[in-house]
């Protein structure tokens, strides 16, 4: 793109795109958002006999751990698309698509086939459906099947849907999500090339996102209407699950955290004031905005219901609250607990912990090792933290960390940070 028509003014200072830096922070949230979900399944899974009070408000509070998902895209959305939004906003040459490409299969595929190699082929706690289509969990070694599985094309078919490592049904809406920005780049890209100003290309850059909202809620509409089924519904084996599960009906949830990248680089260039109390604005306003929604949710957690897109404005809001430098030092203390040390280290491994804790929770509860009661969902919680815990870190020692030594940055050389803090996955 040309830049003679810019003037002194429109240049920014900041460094350059493909310097794209560590944000403090991020894996404490990754480290809170996959917790979550380890606590919401130990609740819904490891107590026999079902789970405890799932009406009434400890109910609906142990529902709503499950929306950790919606602050992994959320993270997701802002993360990956802001190296795209530096250096088309900045008027720069646009990472490689083919190192983004290649650095995602990295990020995800090597510790993801063996996690689900060891649940399908050796633990036995893969979901599979039974001959009535209902969710059991066992071996997984059927030759299609467990290709479908490896692939993350399961969830296209309702005879497979939600099926191999349960979670991974938003791994794949992910990987979907990775394939796509690329594209909404180039899109927007070409939206740029005609701008003749900053205020111009930051606008086309908001477009993808605008894109995606919109998406998103056509798969929630179509979910609600076009097929309808009830809000529990979606992790049956039906064509309603296979859109309720799909990139379509969630595409809505990167959205915010687009936004939110775009609105970081414009505020790290100084093109975007923000007024003195702006944290606690934002954070107040992700508490309004989250807690009637997840109150109204009752089952309906990552369905159609529009309360989850609401949820996705929320998690982005609390987001740019502990990403965005704060200007006066000594002013930054949700960033700084989030930085703690044990938070970072759960962060780090929070992508194997995602896809290993409910295989194990299944295990557990069907070798009976799990105990009953509220006491006993405290101790199941802290056994299945601690295995899951251990398991996670040899896969992130010994899985991904090799793995991510050989991701690439945008012209070649080899990313400066530590990879797994760069980017986002489930």
């Amino acid at each position: 793109m040309t830049s003679t028509s810019r003037s002194a003014a429109d240049r920014p200072s900041a460094p350059a795109a493909g310097s794209i830096r560590r944000l403090p922070g991020v894996e404490g949230l990754r480290a809170i958002a996959a917790g979550s979900i380890v606590v919401y399944h130990a609740w819904l899974y490891s107590t026999p006999g079902g789970p405890l009070a799932y009406g009434g408000v400890a109910g609906t509070m142990l529902r709503s751990l499950a929306l950790g998902v919606i602050l992994f895209f959320a993270l997701s959305g802002f993360l990956l698309y802001r190296p795209f939004v530096a250096a088309l906003a900045r008027d720069r040459e646009r990472p490689s698509a083919r190192s983004y490409l290649r650095n995602r299969a990295l990020r995800i595929l090597p510790a993801y086939w063996v996690i689900l190699a060891v649940v399908a082929l050796v633990l036995d706690s893969a979901a599979v459906r039974d001959s009535t289509g209902a969710l059991i969990t066992g071996e997984l070694a059927a030759p299609v099947p467990l290709a479908q599985a490896m692939l993350m094309v399961q969830g296209y078919r309702p005879a497979t849907v939600v099926t191999g490592i349960g979670p991974a049904w938003s791994l794949a809406v992910e990987a979907v999500f990775y394939l796509l920005l690329p594209v909404l780049a180039m899109g927007a890209a070409a939206i740029a090339r005609r701008a003749t100003s900053r205020r111009g290309r930051v606008l086309a850059l908001l477009a993808p996102p605008l894109g995606l909202l919109l998406l998103g809620l056509s798969g929630k509409f179509v979910a609600a209407v076009i097929v309808p089924a009830p809000i529990d519904a979606g992790w049956d084996a039906n064509w309603h699950s296979v859109i309720e599960r799909s990139f379509w009906a969630q595409a809505d949830l990167f959205a915010f955290g687009m936004v939110a990248a775009v609105a970081y680089v414009e505020i790290e260039d100084g093109r975007l004031r923000l007024f003195p109390n702006w944290r606690a604005a934002a954070l107040g306003l992700a508490l309004l905005i989250f807690l009637p929604c997840a109150a109204t949710l009752e089952d309906g957690q990552l369905s159609y219901l529009p309360q989850n897109t609401g949820v996705a404005l929320a998690a982005a809001l609390f987001l740019a609250a502990v990403v965005v430098p704060e200007r006066r030092p000594g002013r930054a203390a949700l960033r700084r607990a989030l930085e703690w040390r044990v938070l970072v280290a759960a962060g780090l491994a929070s992508y194997s912990l995602f896809l290993w804790h409910e295989p194990l929770v299944h295990w557990l509860r069907d070798h009976g090792l799990t105990l009953s009661g509220w006491g006993g969902l405290i101790v199941n919680v802290a056994l299945i933290g601690v295995v899951a815990g251990a398991l996670s870190t040899v896969t992130y020692r010994f899985v991904e960390a090799p793995a991510l030594r050989h991701k690439r940055g945008a012209r070649g050389p080899r990313e400066p940070m530590p990879p797994a803090q760069a980017e986002s996955a489930p």
